[in-house]
């Protein structure tokens, strides 16, 4: 279980796992052959690298947080972190992706409740929103996969074009 001390303790936290998440799009989008796949994922990244550069800019201020405190934070089972395997299949980054995506949006809708600053907490609902887009956009992709596995069709990456 994690144990945070201070806001920039949290912090830190978030920005590293926006970090894995950007790791873990780009690896994908090197992988993939569909070019619009690949875009996705690109984009992906760049989201993820925006959600980091928003959460360092937070940094080294010194913010009061609403009760409960970050004790309830760090044993909220929201926070675990998770590693990427290495020969990860398109079905199990689909679902690690969502799970990821998961994780941050409830850690950004914690943050949202403990933070007095109004600002702060607006931030920290859009973080959650676009977290909620991401995992629901994960969701329908694995659907779509799952349903051509069992239709028996071989173009897995089919799964990952728009889900509209």
């Amino acid at each position: 279980m994690l144990k945070f001390r201070t806001f920039d303790e949290v912090l830190d936290f978030a920005i590293v796992q926006e970090k894995a998440a950007q790791q873990f799009y780009a690896k994908l989008a090197q992988e993939v052959r569909d070019p619009a796949v690949k875009d996705f994922y690109r984009q992906l990244t760049e989201e993820e690298k925006e959600h980091e550069r928003r959460l360092i800019s937070l940094k080294g201020y010194a913010y009061a947080l609403r009760e409960p405190d970050l004790r309830d934070l760090s044993e909220s089972g929201y926070l675990d972190a998770m590693p990427v395997p290495a020969d990860v299949s398109l079905k199990e980054a689909l679902q690690f992706a969502i799970r990821k995506e998961r994780s941050a949006e409830h850690l950004y809708s914690l943050l949202a409740d403990l933070v007095q600053q109004e600002e702060l907490e607006q931030l920290f609902r859009v973080l959650s929103a676009q977290e909620l887009r991401h995992r629901q956009v994960f969701e329908k992709r694995l659907a779509m996969l799952e349903e051509n596995e069992k239709k028996g069709s071989s173009g897995a990456f089919e799964a990952l074009k728009s889900p509209e």
